[in-house]
């Protein structure tokens, strides 16, 4: 299914025939845009374009503004969990103008009924959604986007669970909070880094320092141990080894204490203050931006001759670093810098 190429001047009813054919084309194309999308959302199949996150993917490698992310994210999200729907959609059984209709407020348990209104006209459905999201206590659109993405576990390093139970109040003011950082852009795709996020914001506003000021060293000191070249770290689950990914990253840029002697660091206090500086306290990979838990890499690693010198170092957020290390994919950081 093909767009109408444009031609001026034509008859009353070609002109009416031509649009007609070029909408269905178009959402016949929109369609298969988000459901590519979500395989991409789903598989996690941004890593492989050297993408820590799907919102990263969207603005770097698919040319995104913000808000058009969020609303393939928002869309993808709510297709995951209604599979009924997807499947529809992708059969071509719903359309596509119908299908972002009833997203926002069908859910696993009425997905049927909401197919069923699907074949009603549109104007019957808008009613349906309107009287329904009108009756809501919590606007239906103000759930979830932000990806629960699993991190991705290196050999024998193991995941701390961590579990909280929220009252439905506080469940309805989190996902209004999502919503509303999410339209402003640049949030975490995941719900561990999303939190890690806020606490950092919340310490930075009981210190009432601004961002960056401290910027010699990380804001947040993580004591890791070293045994026999492997590193560990004490969580409140227990002594956890740390993969190789991690592994290189903390060695990257870590402060090292040495029993009986002085602390040193990877990279000296003033180079590291002077890229940070020069990258403008932000994290350099293509279409990251992100401000919070920023380290400084070697672009050509220590092992392999590189040194402390600026031009041989980036300015990475933890998420970006922790994916160069794990794919050590040089292409990644072409552009940054």
């Amino acid at each position: 299914m093909t767009a109408m190429s444009y031609v001026a001047g034509q008859p009353a009813a070609q002109v009416h025939t031509s649009l007609r054919q070029s909408l269905m084309a178009m959402n016949h194309a929109h369609k298969c845009s988000v459901l590519w999308f979500a395989e991409v959302m789903g598989r996690h199949l941004y890593r492989d374009f050297d993408c820590s996150s799907i919102n990263q993917y969207a603005m770097k490698e698919l040319g995104f503004s913000k808000t058009r992310t969020g609303d393939f994210i928002r869309l993808a999200r709510q297709l995951d969990k209604l599979p009924k729907v997807k499947k529809a959609l992708s059969s071509g059984e719903l359309g596509y103008t119908k299908a972002r209709e009833i997203l926002p407020v069908a859910t696993p348990e009425t997905e049927d009924s909401w197919l069923n209104a699907a074949r009603k006209s549109r104007r019957e459905l808008i009613r349906e959604v309107k009287k329904v999201k009108l009756a809501a206590k919590v606007d239906p659109g103000q759930r979830e986007l932000i990806p629960s993405s699993p991190p991705v576990v290196a050999p024998k390093e193991l995941p701390v669970h961590f579990q909280m139970d929220l009252t439905p109040e506080q469940e309805a003011r989190r996902a209004a909070l999502v919503e509303r950082l999410f339209k402003l852009g640049g949030v975490p795709n995941d719900r561990a880094e999303l939190m890690l996020e806020a606490l950092a914001a919340l310490v930075e506003s009981k210190e009432k320092a601004p961002r960056g000021a401290l910027v010699s060293r990380p804001p947040v000191q993580i004591h890791v141990h070293e045994n026999e070249g492997k590193l560990t770290i004490q969580t409140e689950a227990g002594e956890r080894e740390l993969g190789r990914a991690e592994t290189e990253r903390i060695r990257c840029d870590a402060a090292i204490c040495t029993k009986g002697g002085r602390n040193t660091t990877t990279i000296p206090p003033r180079v590291r203050r002077e890229v940070m500086a020069r990258d403008r306290h932000l994290c350099q990979a293509p279409g990251c931006g992100r401000t919070r838990f920023l380290e400084v890499h070697h672009i050509v690693s220590r092992s392999q001759g590189g040194q402390n010198e600026k031009e041989n170092l980036v300015t990475l957020c933890a998420s970006c670093h922790r994916l160069w290390h794990e794919r050590g994919a040089p292409v990644f950081l072409a552009q940054c810098g």
